[in-house]
């Protein structure tokens, strides 16, 4: 026992470290980053081209043949043409991450790409027979070659005119494609002569044979993922030979000559790659059958998909790539599949593959037919599903627990999710998102996020009745960042992520810190993404799964200075939270898209007004426009709170957020408004001292009460 637990302690905080650390270091690569984005571009292609094999292979089963043959050609018209897809998607992005010529760069990669293979090929189609790795392996070479250019013209030529830096980059490209064509050519065409014929005879012959070579084989297919590249399109040309052979061979069994082979493509489709590359039905079924995953948004693209064996959605949308924890058991169930399924049949448990079954036939179908209705075979596939189960059941936890304790590291991935893919239409869209990806990296790389609080203040006896969670970045340095970089997370969609952890944090915090202090309420700010984000009311309810402490309330503020794109959904949303305890405010209100419907189509409790209107008590009518909106918001029967309050005169004209000096806290009161909260009270703190801040204010309560006694 003492044996596995330190196994287990090292395997979480040396091994799953050094990967992240790995995950890290690639994807502050440019050619990593180029091959994530490309594949992840390509994967609706990907996706399309496999449910027209599937509608291919269900067409030929019902008898429509000539349908089908028209299906499987369009099928393989999409297959020839990925490798171009890719190439041009990764010139796109090189060229957009490091801000060059998007035209130039699409031209100089495509034109490369096309010489290349009219060099390797000499039919009269050759650009239909470029491969994936070649695809790759060009772009990198040209887009690295031509950006490294590039810069070397802007450093000599700087003080030089457009047209000459655009004469000297026009013939560097032709000189960058004759190179390239020319390096990839004599690879092609004179490597293979100084090859022993051994070697080259085992090139052309490199599909599985054995057991060992087998089991390479299946780990070799699922590696590639990891950077987003589909191991069927790699071993794409192997996968022919191997089709070849395997047909052959069982052709050759039902004549009699030959005994049948046990690997084979449909062994490895029908016992490894069960809902596709990883065996990821078992991942699936293992996400549906935990109570309250937060992995489920992803089981409604999978599930129908999966039934297929196309797993895109699911690698792409957990993920698998870049994903050093989950890629461990992507790679493991299928080498602990191949070893079962492999040890069953050479010892005779079940039949061998006898019949030609497409991989795109559902799983238990396919075994069914491929062992011509073995029962054996399909309680082996059932074992080998549980077995897949077992395998990912502690990695899927690992890596939620590892979510939600350290979510400044997982807060946003490699442009994986497909939610967060950009449109490569919008090209200015895609430089800002790719400025906002840089940003967050940096964010993750210098340092973590952490929580501050700002308290709310009565102003009849300047008693702390609440507080104001606020999420700061602490640099390695110990700097203290303000929450600027909410706006790069905002442009990648990634709000959710932050408002969750604030809101887990801070609750934690309560009952860890401020449990003992009563009669106040903690505010947490929530974004529009937020509010509409299907996980909200899992992490509200895994939050108040044990009540607050005695005497505290939880206040969501929504903010009213960004966009709702969904008013009847995100009313209905905060109709919930209100039957479930949790009071409403209004933040910012008065600073950019709010409307006098904001005030009677939302379940307000509080409002809370914006530090513009405190600002603009100096000028001549500021001071009864103020009153006038605090009358308005009172109509609601809602407490008013004024933000950026920095003087007494400001206070006592309104309550607003953000008091700031007595002046303004002097005309905050004179309009009536009862709370407050700005630097005239006090300024965001840590949460060590906030906790003195409020033992001082519950002894100066204490004092008061006792005077009044």
């Amino acid at each position: 026992m003492v044996v596995f637990t330190m196994v287990r302690v090292w395997f979480q905080n040396n091994f799953i470290y050094q990967l992240n650390t790995s995950k890290a270091l690639l994807f502050n690569n440019n050619i990593v980053k180029s091959i994530v984005a490309s594949s992840l571009a390509i994967v609706p292609f990907a996706i399309i081209r496999a449910l027209l094999l599937v509608c291919s292979v269900i067409s030929g089963y019902v008898g429509w043949h000539a349908f089908a043959l028209w299906l499987d050609q369009l099928q393989q018209t999409l297959m020839d043409f990925m490798p171009i897809l890719m190439n041009a998607f990764m010139a796109l992005h090189w060229a957009i991450r490091n801000r060059r010529s998007v035209t130039h760069f699409l031209t100089v990669n495509i034109c490369s790409l096309l010489f290349i293979s009219r060099a390797i090929s000499d039919d009269r189609l050759f650009f239909l027979d470029i491969s994936i790795p070649i695809a790759l392996f060009s772009g990198i070479i040209v887009n690295y070659c031509l950006d490294r250019f590039i810069g070397q013209v802007d450093k000599q030529l700087g003080a030089q005119t457009k047209n000459i830096k655009n004469t000297v980059l026009f013939f560097f490209s032709i000189f960058t494609i004759s190179f390239c064509t020319f390096v990839m050519s004599f690879l092609a065409h004179h490597l293979f002569s100084l090859v022993p014929g051994y070697i080259e005879n085992a090139l052309q012959h490199s599909y599985p044979q054995t057991f060992s070579t087998g089991l390479l084989y299946i780990v070799l297919r699922c590696i590639p993922w990891f950077f987003g590249l589909h191991g069927y399109f790699l071993f794409y040309d192997i996968d022919a030979n191997f089709l070849a052979e395997a047909q052959a061979n069982i052709a050759a069994w039902h004549a009699g000559h030959a005994d049948l082979n046990i690997l084979s493509p449909e062994f490895y489709n029908i016992w490894c790659t069960i809902g596709g590359t990883g065996s990821t039905l078992s991942m699936l079924l293992c996400i549906i059958f935990t109570k309250n995953s937060s992995h489920r948004h992803i089981i409604g693209p999978s599930v129908p998909l999966a039934i297929f064996n196309i797993n895109e959605p699911l690698i792409f949308g957990l993920p698998i790539v870049m994903n050093p924890v989950l890629i461990i058991p992507f790679i493991l169930v299928p080498a602990v599949s191949y070893i079962i399924a492999y040890t069953a049949t050479a010892w005779h448990l079940v039949p061998a593959i006898s019949v030609a079954v497409n991989w795109s036939v559902p799983p238990i179908i396919s075994t069914w037919i491929g062992t011509n209705g073995s029962i054996a075979a399909i309680i082996l596939n059932f074992i080998i599903i549980a077995v897949g189960m077992l395998i990912y059941a502690p990695f899927l936890q690992r890596w939620t627990i590892s979510k939600k304790n350290n979510q400044q590291q997982h807060l946003f991935l490699p442009p994986t999710n497909l939610e967060l893919m950009p449109n490569h239409r919008k090209l200015k869209d895609e430089k800002e998102y790719m400025e906002a990806l840089d940003h967050v990296h940096q964010l993750q790389s210098s340092g973590h996020f952490i929580l501050y609080f700002q308290p709310q203040v009565r102003l009849s006896d300047r008693r702390i009745i609440g507080m104001e969670a606020l999420i700061r970045h602490k640099g390695n340095d110990g700097k203290i960042s303000p929450p600027l970089f909410l706006r790069y997370y905002d442009r990648l969609n990634a709000m959710p992520d932050i408002d969750f952890w604030v809101m887990e944090q801070a609750v934690s915090y309560l009952r860890q810190h401020l449990s003992h202090y009563t009669g106040m309420t903690l505010s947490v700010n929530v974004s529009p993404q937020t509010l509409v984000d299907k996980r909200l009311f899992n992490v509200i309810s895994r939050i108040l799964s044990e009540p607050l402490p005695a005497g505290w309330e939880l206040e969501i503020e929504i903010t009213e200075s960004q966009a709702v794109n969904a008013p009847e959904q995100v009313a209905e949303v905060l109709a919930q939270l209100k039957l479930r305890g949790i009071k409403i405010a209004l933040d910012d209100f008065g600073a950019g898209y709010s409307t006098l419907n904001y005030l009677t189509r939302y379940p307000l409790d509080k409002i809370k007004l914006d530090r513009s209107l405190v600002i603009g008590l100096g000028k001549k009518g500021g001071l009864q426009f103020l009153r006038q909106v605090t009358k308005l918001c009172q109509i609601t029967e809602c407490h008013v709170v004024i933000e950026g309050v920095e003087t007494e005169d400001e206070l006592r004209q309104i309550l607003i957020e953000g008091v700031e000096t007595e002046h303004e806290m002097a005309l905050v009161r004179s309009a009536g408004i009862e709370l407050a909260q700005g630097f005239l009270f006090w300024r965001p703190l840590p949460i060590d001292e906030i906790c003195l801040v409020l033992e001082k204010n519950n002894a100066s309560k204490e004092a008061q009460d006792q005077e009044q006694h």
